[in-house]
């Protein structure tokens, strides 16, 4: 038996030249300015997918901080760990944290 697969096509990248990519840039820069400002440990900054990685570390800031503005927090298992996903801002702040395992 044949199995067809569809791989999607990515999302068109923005351009610089978009009406939106100074706002996003500046929403994104902005955010990244004041999340290190608070002491927040940032790993990666993936500006094409609008997320901002940080250390799971610094969640107790980023809660303090940032909590009354997160929106959106989601959470997938991905192998041994979790991809925690909150949106700030319009920007995807994502950490990671180790499943727990379950009793049987």
């Amino acid at each position: 038996m044949a199995a067809l697969y569809f791989d999607a096509p990515p999302p068109p990248g923005l351009s610089i030249l978009a009406e939106e990519f100074p706002t996003k840039l500046a929403a994104f820069n902005g955010l990244t300015r004041d999340m290190r400002e608070a002491g927040i440990v940032i790993k990666a900054l993936v500006f094409p997918d609008n997320k901002i990685f940080v250390d799971h570390q610094s969640l107790d800031l980023l809660s303090r901080r940032f909590g009354h503005e997160l929106r959106g927090i989601r959470c997938n298992a991905e192998g041994r760990l979790a991809r925690n996903t909150a949106t700030i801002r319009g920007i995807g702040v994502v950490w990671f944290t180790l499943l727990k395992e379950q009793n049987k």
